[in-house]
């Protein structure tokens, strides 16, 4: 078994990961840990030979790979660059285009978008559970292009303010000095908002947003402070939504800057990306790195992604929360 390492740049990344046979040691390592076990799920059993570079479990006999049952699995890419990929992906803090990673790593751009894709569907995972605590701030911001900046035969109208005809709605809270989570809504209405504050912020916890009638009620089972945005107000004692104010304009700069645009279909794996990165921000970059091999079992096709039905569904079911 191989150590795990402590990368300061690509460069040492790749000076370290010189052949196959040194990646798959170190992803067996972050993936088995020394108790090597059957690659698929539904067998799981613990008990697995070697086979060479393949191993073989004692239960149900099926051969596999250390690349079985994760986000290498079917790619023909060597692992070297795709540990190349991720270390990039984790560490650009607005985000890296397939046509860079194309010309970075060599491959088509094709390929390099949907490497992006595979490894963007196991950044959500590392979202936490457990509920967000303390001093909290709830905010709500809308993706998508300026209609003035579009040829008047394509400008849609009605579409100022909070309209969600051509922007989608994303909900976003933040534990001050802690944990941030950012989710696609249906729109801003104080249902789609107060459930998603419900589900994640612990009750009795100190909230802070702005006067957005959508939080109306907030005080029945939080301490919630309010900062009035349309009276120039943006801070006022503790209340301010100044940290997600500053994600939000960094997810912004990222998906005008490098993105340029994205369908609502995969708008939310972009969005865990930046959520992953602004959660491990006090992470080393090896540090990031594994955190973010620590979840890659999950296997997506080319045929899953390019599904135009998707694989994310909002929920728009109506009901009462108590608050």
């Amino acid at each position: 078994m191989v150590t795990l390492q402590k990368f300061t740049n690509l460069l040492s990344l790749m000076a370290y990961f010189k052949d196959e046979t040194i990646c798959k040691d170190y992803l067996e390592t972050i993936r088995w840990n020394g108790e090597l076990k059957c690659a698929y799920s539904d067998c799981g059993h613990n008990k697995v030979y070697r086979c060479k570079t393949r191993y073989k479990c004692a239960k149900c006999e099926r051969i596999f790979s250390v690349r079985v049952g994760t986000i290498f699995e079917d790619s023909k890419i060597p692992l070297q660059k795709w540990f190349a990929a991720i270390y990039l992906i984790t560490s650009h803090k607005k985000g890296i285009s397939s046509l860079q990673l194309h010309r970075d790593l060599g491959v088509t751009q094709k390929t390099a978008w949907f490497l992006l894709h595979r490894v963007r569907t196991t950044l959500g995972f590392n979202t936490g559970t457990e509920k967000l605590t303390g001093t909290c701030e709830a905010d709500e911001t809308f993706i998508g292009g300026n209609e003035k900046n579009k040829h008047k035969v394509k400008q849609t109208k009605g579409t100022q303010g909070r309209s969600v005809k051509t922007k989608s709605p994303v909900a976003g809270i933040v534990e001050r000095g802690g944990e941030l989570r950012a989710k696609m809504v249906p729109d801003t209405t104080g249902f789609n908002l107060k459930s998603f504050i419900a589900k994640n912020i612990q009750f009795g916890s100190t909230i802070h947003t702005d006067e957005w009638w959508g939080y109306n009620g907030l005080a029945a089972a939080f301490k919630h402070g309010v900062v009035k945005h349309n009276e120039g107000e943006y801070v006022s004692g503790e209340s301010h939504t100044n940290t997600l104010e500053g994600f939000w304009s960094l997810l912004k700069r990222g998906v005008v800057g490098i993105y340029h645009s994205m369908s609502n279909k995969h708008l939310q794996k972009y969005i865990d990306e930046f959520v992953f990165r602004y959660n491990s921000r006090n992470f080393s970059e090896a540090g990031r790195f594994d955190l973010m091999l620590n979840n890659i079992a999950t296997h997506l096709t080319y045929e899953q992604l390019i599904n135009s039905r998707g694989n994310r569904k909002l929920e728009t079911k109506q009901g009462t929360l108590g608050i």
